[in-house]
């Protein structure tokens, strides 16, 4: 069962040998072609400006300026869409007459908008065998003989206060800036509007790049969401890197030792060490006596001394107005060898100002612990990444990335592994190229998706650069 057809369908001419065509034939071709561009234009963007269209002042362009230059503006080439879809298609730069309302202070404008529309005339006419004031489509259905030969499509421009309606068919390009003269200070492109799709896409396209340090134990995801329909398109690059020293920014927990001996110094200032002297005693000083003082009978001082040294018993008494001799009984006896304990409590030792000999001191020890709790790395360093593993949602796809690697032309046997922990792989020298994704037999669908990136070597650590397109 079939529809009926209307006298709306599209419709275009069956050609067949011997066929007589007349004007009307020839015009339903142009709008059946007219026609579709056209509906697909207003389908697919909306109004705007597609291309070109900038609008500067003459005066900045002719250099040096002609007087007239001041009140123009030139609109360079370009093409722009209005709301019916036709083209407005400006093959070569305009010079345009500029006129609206001064500006009240700098910077300040209101109105003054140029806009652009389109424009279509007839012209170049038939010189023989014309009628030029024959109806374009009489009742007949055939357009009389000396119509005009050619419909010229171009655009025109005016200046308007407001913003114009969408169904208007006018396509803003600038806001002009006059002074008091009338003549043009700035042509701002803010009020510019742009075609746009006029249908947002099914698939929002995505683009990620980044890089990550990877090593055993500490692999790296990457997340990313696909909303609006599948995609079509979904590559992954990668390339190895050297791994980024700036991970020392975290320290282990650790100590530092402290050993080192002060500078020589000397002749310090005045200065008391206080002294334990408590067990120190004065060394003994042999057998010996002591003199005893004593007053004469004149009652002045004097002395008792030893007169006869074959009688110690014998003693004379010697003052200053003379000597008296004679025995006594008192004597002093020897104590014989003997020493004496010194309280050193307060006992200081006093040292002057260069006293003191050249001496230094050692300090010998650790600091206290400081710095990150887990212990650090007592291993060698890592460098480039070694048989770097990707997982997709948790699947492993690092032997299908290889395969799909290998099989391009020039690249058999470069890629048993991603990586083999120097900078002279083809992950570190060239990268891996485009891996297709979807040719991976991976079903990338709407929601959120995980692409893992992991190390098993112990050594085997590194920087891995990645760029996702998904479209």
């Amino acid at each position: 069962m079939s529809a009926e057809s209307t006298d709306d369908a599209l419709q275009r001419l069956n050609y067949f040998n011997g066929q007589r065509l007349a004007a009307t034939d020839f015009r339903a071709e142009q709008d059946h072609h007219l026609g579709m561009r056209r509906m697909l234009n207003r389908s697919l963007y909306s109004p705007g400006i597609v291309t070109g269209l900038e609008v500067l002042p003459a005066a900045k362009v002719h250099v040096p300026p002609a007087p007239e230059h001041k009140h123009r503006v030139i609109v360079r080439k370009g093409l722009a869409f209005d709301h019916l879809g036709r083209e407005i298609f400006l093959p070569v730069d305009a010079e345009v007459q500029v006129m609206g309302a001064p500006r009240s202070a700098p910077g300040v404008v209101f109105g003054n908008l140029l806009v652009i529309s389109y424009r279509e005339a007839r012209k170049f006419p038939a010189q023989n065998h014309c009628n030029i004031g024959a109806p374009w489509r009489p009742c007949s259905g055939d357009l009389a003989w000396g119509a005009p030969t050619r419909i010229v499509a171009d655009a025109v421009f005016e200046f308007v206060d407001a913003w114009p309606a969408d169904d208007s068919g006018k396509i803003v390009l600038a806001q002009l800036e006059l002074d008091q003269k009338c003549e043009v200070q700035r042509a701002s492109p803010a009020v510019r509007r742009y075609a746009v799709p006029a249908k947002p896409q099914n698939m929002q396209p995505l683009s990620l790049e980044g890089e990550k340090d990877i090593a055993q134990g500490s692999s790296k995801f990457l997340q990313f969401h696909v909303e609006g329909g599948y995609p079509e398109r979904a590559v992954l690059y990668l390339r190895g890197r050297h791994f980024d020293p700036l991970f020392y920014t975290e320290m282990g927990q650790h100590l530092h030792v402290v050993k080192f001996d002060s500078k020589v110094a000397g002749f310090v200032a005045a200065h008391k060490h206080p002294l334990d002297m408590s067990a120190l005693k004065i060394k003994p000083d042999g057998d010996h006596r002591h003199e005893i003082w004593s007053a004469s009978d004149d009652g002045e001082a004097g002395s008792v001394d030893y007169g006869d040294a074959d009688d110690p018993t014998q003693y004379r008494m010697t003052g200053e107005g003379g000597t008296r001799g004679g025995k006594a009984d008192m004597e002093v006896k020897p104590s014989g060898p003997h020493v004496h304990a010194i309280d050193g409590a307060s006992v200081t030792l006093t040292g002057l100002a260069g006293e003191v000999p050249d001496h230094k001191h050692s300090v010998d020890g650790n600091t206290n612990p400081t710095g990150m709790q887990p212990p650090v790395r007592n291993a060698a360093g890592y460098t480039y990444p070694h048989d770097v593993r990707v997982l997709f949602d948790a699947i492993d796809i690092t032997d299908a990335i290889r395969t799909q690697l290998s099989a391009k032309p020039g690249q058999a046997g470069r890629w048993n592994e991603l990586g083999d922990g120097t900078d002279k792989h083809a992950l570190c020298t060239e990268g891996t190229g485009e891996v297709d994704l979807l040719r991976l037999g991976l079903e990338i669908g709407l929601g959120p998706h995980t692409l893992e990136f992991r190390i098993q070597a112990a050594a085997g650590g590194g920087q891995l650069q990645y760029n996702l397109y998904v479209s």
